[in-house]
């Protein structure tokens, strides 16, 4: 038997209710959760027809359908549901709420808390085709199905099993542990394997067995809920300080934008002197501006506006008299007179063609046709 100390090293335990008197009780306040067998002599277990109605309200159907099948009163009984067969069944257990309340308060005295509670016959090992029987504090145990079996008293418990063997067509072997070999008749221990044994509750498997502990009994983790309530607690000192470190994230982005629309309006008043515009106008205004800017440069890239630029160049101080001007997108011609300065110079430009007219000597005239070549 191991102590309750070892059961805090495991996530749960096993034993049987029997034994939970000879653990010690603990001491300091620490839950120790542990899975239990059972009296199977306090727990039946029959089929049923599968009820037509939808299985979200079998559990609910349960009791009346038994209320034929039981002799103590329906309102007193607790019903689990097990599993269902091909031929249309499904197993219920059945026991008395007041037993199931009994048991649990000799956990609670006990000090543990239970997860589980499952029949004791279940411990016994089962294969098809054998039926096995064990031994607990005068009572016979015998399972006969992946889950079905009873629990009695030594005499009855005999007598069943040999009407169940001969009710078989094929008889099944059986396998018989009690403490003395001389508690078996001898009849059955003729066609039997008897051997001298006790079972180990601690090491049983309950993986495949059926909890009763389901409905108004399913345990509640009390340490859990604590834990819960703290979490709470917790969770919601965390989220105001979330919500203040937001509110103070919020102030400094918005003080950001802030700063940026100023640096923004600023920034445009030094581009486009002597304008001001609004942060949220500024796309707009500057998409406008910048058309106009590219529209500019466009225009001094193209004739007659290139041309006279060129031509300033060369006719920069000549001391000529400027009589006329005419420009096109073709070609620009220029009249001037006292062009004496003017026909010294050497007026090739590289980009534009030059054709040179003398029109009156009296007062020195010149025509100056300008025209862009062609590779322009």
């Amino acid at each position: 038997m191991r102590s309750l100390g070892s059961l805090g090293k495991l996530a749960t335990e096993v034993d049987h209710l029997y034994n939970l008197d000879k653990r010690v009780n603990a001491t300091d306040g620490e839950a120790f959760y542990i899975d239990l067998w059972v009296p199977s002599d306090h727990i039946s277990v029959q089929r049923i027809q599968v009820p037509t109605a939808p299985r979200r309200k079998w559990q609910s159907l349960i009791p009346w359908i038994m209320e034929e099948r039981i002799l103590d009163r329906i309102e007193d009984m607790h019903f689990v549901l097990g599993q269902c067969f091909e031929d249309d069944t499904v197993e219920v257990f059945s026991v008395r709420k007041l037993d199931l309340s009994n048991w649990l308060r000799v956990a609670e005295n006990a000090g543990v808390v239970v997860r589980k509670m499952v029949p004791d016959y279940l411990a016994l090992p089962w294969e098809v085709g054998r039926l096995s029987v064990g031994w607990r504090e005068g009572y016979c145990l015998v399972r006969y199905s992946a889950s079905e079996g009873f629990s009695a008293k030594p005499n009855s418990a005999w007598k069943i099993i040999e009407r169940f063997i001969e009710g078989e067509d094929v008889p099944p072997r059986v396998s018989i542990s009690v403490p003395e070999n001389i508690l078996v008749p001898e009849s059955l221990s003729e066609q039997a394997e008897v051997n001298s044994s006790e079972v180990d509750w601690q090491i049983c498997d309950m993986r495949d067995g059926i909890n009763l502990l389901e409905g108004e009994f399913k345990p509640k983790d009390k340490s859990f809920s604590r834990l819960w309530g703290v979490n709470i607690i917790l969770a919601t000192i965390l989220c105001g300080f979330m919500f203040g470190y937001l509110q103070l994230a919020i102030k400094k982005i918005t003080a950001d934008l802030k700063k940026i629309d100023q640096h923004i309006e600023a920034s445009y008043g030094r581009i486009f002197l002597g304008q001001s515009i609004e942060a949220d106008e500024l796309r707009s205004s500057f998409d406008i501006q910048l058309r106009r800017i590219l529209a500019q440069r466009k225009a001094r890239e193209s004739m007659p506006f290139v041309g006279l630029e060129a031509i300033s160049e060369v006719m920069r101080n000549c001391d000529c008299d400027l009589r006329s001007l005419k420009a096109s997108s073709g070609e620009i011609k220029i009249r001037v007179d006292r062009s004496a300065e003017l026909r010294r110079r050497d007026l090739k430009l590289p980009e534009f063609n030059v054709d040179i007219e003398d029109i009156d000597k009296s007062s020195d005239s010149l025509l100056l046709t300008f025209s862009p070549r062609r590779n322009r």
